[in-house]
C-alpha cells in the first residue's frame, strides 16, 4: 500500500471520505466543526499502551535512533519530526526523515491496526490506512481524551527528556576525550546549522559564537570534571583567598558546550541545534511555537541565562566550601564570609569574563559643579542608525543588570554612516562617525535640565534657616552636562546597530547600509580611569562575526559572515592570567584568514569585501593584544 506523506495532503477522495458536501465560504472554517471521520479509531488507539510507553521512552525523539545511538558530528541524530503511534506509544520519525521509522513500524504490524499517529510538534493527527488528517471534533472521544494527555503531558516530560539527551552526548564526548587525548585549540571549520521552523535568528548567532574561540576554551576548563575556581575577596574584607570545588554545569550550558563543541570537530554537517534550542526555551518560553525573533534578544536570553546557571554553581561550590550552612546554623561570620566570597565569585563566571563591560554615565551641574556617577554593566552597545534632531529626556538612574548599552547623540545621518576606523580617514560630512554619538559631552537644558540633589538639598536647608514653615522646597532643576564612558572594556565587544526603531505608532526598519571597521579603536570612548587599559594606549578590537537580517520587520532572514582565523594565546592569556598556555598557536598570517557566509545549512567562502558590505544588524569584535 502507498503510504502517503502525512504533511502533504491528498484531493478529496469521495469514495473514502463521509465529508458532506457543502457550500464552501471564503471566511467560512467549516474544517473545524466537520472533518473526516475515520473507521480506524476504535481499533487503533489505547490510552493505557501510551501512557506506559511514554513513561518508559525520551519524549519526542525517535526510539529506534536513539537505540541504535546514531551520531552526526558528536551530536544524536535528531529529527524534528516524530510522530508516536496511539496504538503502542512508539515514537518514530517521520517520511521527511532519513529512516523513516514511524512509517516502518506501521508497516511491520499485520496482526493488529498501528495506522493512526500524531505528530509531537505540529499535533497534526493521521491515519495511514485513510491517507487522511483526522480531526478530534469528528471521532470518536477516546482520541479527544488521548490527544489532551499528551499535551498535558509535553511540560511536565521535556525537561527530563532533554537531560537524558545531554547525558548521552555527555558520554559521547568524554568518551571520544579519553580516547584521542586533550588537544589545543585550532582553527573552527564552519557547519551549516539546520533550520527548525524560523529559527535563523538562533542559527546566525551560534555561527558567530562557534567562532569567539575565547568562549570554547573558558566553557571547556570549567566542564571539567576536577575544575576549581579561586576566589580572592576584595582587599577591604581581609579575608584569605578559597579555592572552591564546582559541580557539574546546569543543563543549557551543557547543552552550548557540546554544541559548540560539535561545531569544533571536523567532519560532515549540519548540525541539529534542536537539544540546545529546546534547552534554551526552557529557560524562556517566548521562544517556543517557532515563530520570527529579534537575534539580539535572544543573544540577551542565552547569555544571561547561561550567567544565571553558572552563578549558581559558584554559589553553590561556596555553600560546599563552608560545610552548606543554612540560616540556622550559620554564625554571624560565616554569613560575612560566604557574602563576601560570594559578591567576588560571582563574578568570575565565564559570561562576564568575556562578553560584560562597563559603562559610565557622569553628569555635571552647571550651577554647583557637582559630579554624579553611575555605573552599569553591558552585554552590547546599541547604536542608533537615525536620530530625532532634539534628543528626548535622558532619565538618570542604574540600568537593568547586563542589559544594552543605550548609545546617545544629537548628529543628523546621510545615507551611509560611519562607525569610525582607526586605519581609515575621519569620516567626512556626509558620513557620521559614532564617535561624535557616543563620546560627545551632551547639554541637559530646557525639558531635558537635571534634578539636580545637591542644588534641592541647598534650598530646603536654606528655607529652613530663613523660615519657620515646614514646607517643603520644590525640587531645583538646572542646566548638567552628561557623558558616557566605557570604564571596563571586555574582550569581545558585540555592537548592535539599531535597524528597527519607533516610528509613530508602528515599527520601522531601517535598510541604510552602515560602513563598519575591520579594526576598531575603543581607547576614545574609555574614561581615563579604565581597568586593563593604559592612559594613552590604543583599544583594538578586530572584526570576526557579523550577523545580517535581510527582509522587512512584516518577514526577513537573518544570516551570518564569521571569519576562520587561528585563535590568539595573548587574548587567553589576558583573560586567565595564565603564561606559556600549552598547544595554543598563534595566528601565521593574514593569507590564512578567510570569510565563510552561513545561511542556516547553506556555507560558502566570500572574499573580504562582501563581508563589509552587509546590512550588519549584529558585529561582534575581539581584543587585539
Amino acid at each position: 500500500m502507498r503510504v502517503q506523506e502525512p504533511s502533504k495532503a491528498l484531493p478529496e477522495k469521495a469514495k473514502r471520505s463521509k465529508r458532506p458536501t457543502l457550500p464552501r465560504d471564503e471566511d467560512s472554517s467549516d474544517d473545524i466543526a466537520v472533518g473526516f471521520t475515520c473507521q480506524h479509531v476504535s481499533l487503533a488507539i489505547s490510552v493505557n499502551h501510551v501512557k506506559k510507553a511514554i513513561a518508559e521512552n525520551v519524549w519526542s525523539v525517535c526510539s529506534e535512533c536513539l537505540r541504535a545511538r546514531r551520531f552526526s558530528d558528536g551530536q544524536p541524530v535528531l529529527s524534528s519530526d516524530v510522530w508516536l503511534c496511539l496504538k503502542c506509544g512508539f515514537q518514530g520519525c517521520g517520511r521527511n526523515s532519513e529512516s523513516h521509522h514511524s512509517v516502518k513500524h506501521y508497516k511491520s504490524w499485520r496482526t493488529e491496526s498501528h495506522c493512526i499517529t500524531i505528530s509531537l510538534s505540529t499535533w497534526i493527527i493521521w491515519c495511514y490506512e485513510c491517507d487522511e488528517k483526522l480531526s478530534t471534533h469528528c471521532n470518536k472521544k477516546v482520541l479527544a481524551q488521548t490527544v489532551d494527555f499528551l499535551q498535558k503531558h509535553v511540560s511536565k516530560t521535556q525537561t527530563s527528556a532533554f537531560s537524558r539527551i545531554l547525558k548521552l552526548c555527555e558520554e559521547k564526548y568524554e568518551a571520544g576525550e579519553k580516547k584521542k587525548g586533550r588537544k589545543g585549540s585550532s582553527v573552527t571549520p564552519v557547519k551549516g546549522i539546520t533550520n527548525l521552523g524560523n529559527t535563523c535568528f538562533f542559527n546566525a548567532v551560534m555561527q558567530n559564537l562557534a567562532q569567539s574561540y575565547i568562549l570554547s576554551e573558558l566553557m571547556n576548563e570549567s566542564k571539567e570534571s576536577s575544575a576549581k575556581l579561586k576566589i580572592f575577596p576584595s582587599s577591604d574584607s581581609h579575608l584569605d583567598p578559597l579555592m572552591v570545588e564546582l559541580s557539574s554545569p546546569g543543563p543549557l550550558t551543557s547543552a552550548l558546550f557540546l554544541f559548540l563543541h560539535s561545531m569544533k570537530e571536523t567532519g560532515k554537517g549540519p548540525l541539529s541545534p534542536k537539544v540546545l534550542f529546546n534547552q534554551l526555551c526552557q529557560k524562556a518560553p517566548r521562544f517556543k511555537g517557532f515563530q520570527q525573533q529579534d537575534c539580539q534578544e535572544l543573544l540577551h536570553y542565552l547569555l544571561d541565562a547561561v550567567r544565571m546557571e553558572e552563578t549558581k554553581r559558584i554559589q553553590a561550590g561556596i555553600l560546599k566550601a563552608f560545610n552548606n550552612p543554612t540560616t540556622k546554623t550559620a554564625d554571624d561570620d560565616t554569613r560575612k564570609k560566604v557574602k563576601a566570597y560570594g559578591r567576588e565569585g560571582v563574578k568570575m563566571n565565564f559570561i562576564d569574563r568575556i562578553f560584560i563591560g562597563e559603562l559610565t554615565s557622569t553628569v555635571m551641574c552647571e550651577e554647583c559643579a557637582n559630579i554624579s556617577t553611575v555605573k552599569d554593566p553591558f552585554i552590547d552597545i546599541s547604536l542608533p542608525i537615525i536620530e530625532e534632531r532634539v534628543s528626548k529626556p535622558v532619565l538618570l538612574g542604574r540600568m537593568n543588570k547586563c542589559r544594552s548599552l543605550q548609545a546617545t547623540g544629537n548628529s543628523q545621518y546621510s545615507d551611509t554612516v560611519t562607525i569610525e576606523n582607526t586605519h581609515q580617514p575621519r569620516a567626512t560630512k556626509n558620513q557620521s562617525s559614532s564617535k561624535d554619538k557616543f563620546t560627545s559631552m551632551e547639554l541637559l537644558m530646557g525639558n531635558n535640565k537635571l534634578l539636580c540633589e545637591n542644588c534641592t538639598e541647598k534650598k530646603q536647608k536654606y528655607q529652613k534657616e530663613t523660615s519657620s514653615a515646614e514646607k517643603k522646597a520644590e525640587g531645583v532643576y538646572t542646566n548638567a552636562r552628561k557623558q558616557f564612558l566605557i570604564s571596563a572594556v571586555p574582550p569581545i565587544l558585540i555592537l548592535h546597530l539599531k535597524r528597527f526603531h519607533q516610528a509613530g505608532l508602528s515599527l520601522r526598519k531601517v535598510n541604510r547600509h552602515v560602513d563598519f571597521p575591520l579594526i576598531l579603536d575603543l581607547a576614545p570612548f574609555c574614561s581615563a580611569t579604565c581597568k586593563n587599559v593604559n592612559v594613552g594606549d590604543k583599544v583594538l578590537y578586530g572584526l570576526y562575526g557579523i550577523v545580517e537580517h535581510s527582509g522587512s520587520m512584516r518577514g526577513g532572514h537573518y544570516t551570518a559572515y564569521v571569519k576562520v582565523r587561528a585563535p590568539s594565546r595573548k587574548l587567553l592569556e589576558h583573560i586567565t592570567g595564565k603564561k606559556n598556555v600549552p598547544d595554543w598557536k598563534e595566528p601565521g598570517g593574514e593569507s590564512a584568514d578567510h570569510w565563510v557566509y552561513v545561511s542556516d545549512t547553506y556555507v560558502q567562502v566570500v572574499p573580504e569585501s562582501r563581508a563589509l558590505g552587509a546590512q550588519a544588524y549584529l558585529l561582534f569584535y575581539e581584543r587585539i593584544l
